[in-house]
């Protein structure tokens, strides 16, 4: 018999892992730890929401970028923020450029 079920619910963000459910399909991995699924403790449920989506709206699995032929951008939570840094300090060096379009940009936009 079957008996003392605990039911849990929580956010996605909040037990979501930085790797793929699955090896060869783009599923959002779950923490594998009871205690954090019923408690909502994984990674993403300390930097929140914004980072989870973003991370995983970009994440690429290699079925992805092949056909691209580009290179996955980021493979883990640890080299999704070395990629962010890569970007942003790209932008940072270039601010002054940035600005300049920005003010360009910023007329009447053309008709298509």
């Amino acid at each position: 018999m079957i008996h003392a079920f605990k039911f849990f619910a929580q956010p996605k963000f909040r037990i979501a892992v930085g790797s793929p459910g699955s090896g060869n399909t783009k599923n959002i991995g779950s923490c594998r730890n009871i205690s954090e699924l019923v408690n909502g403790t994984g990674p993403f449920s300390i930097l929140g929401e914004e980072v989870y989506d973003d991370y995983w709206m970009f994440y690429l699995i290699n079925d992805m970028a092949k056909p691209r032929e580009i290179d996955r951008t980021y493979t883990s939570i640890k080299t999704y923020l070395e990629y962010k840094k890569k970007g942003i300090s790209a932008l940072t060096e270039h601010e002054e450029e940035i600005k300049q379009l920005g003010e360009y940009e910023s007329g009447e936009e053309e008709e298509l």
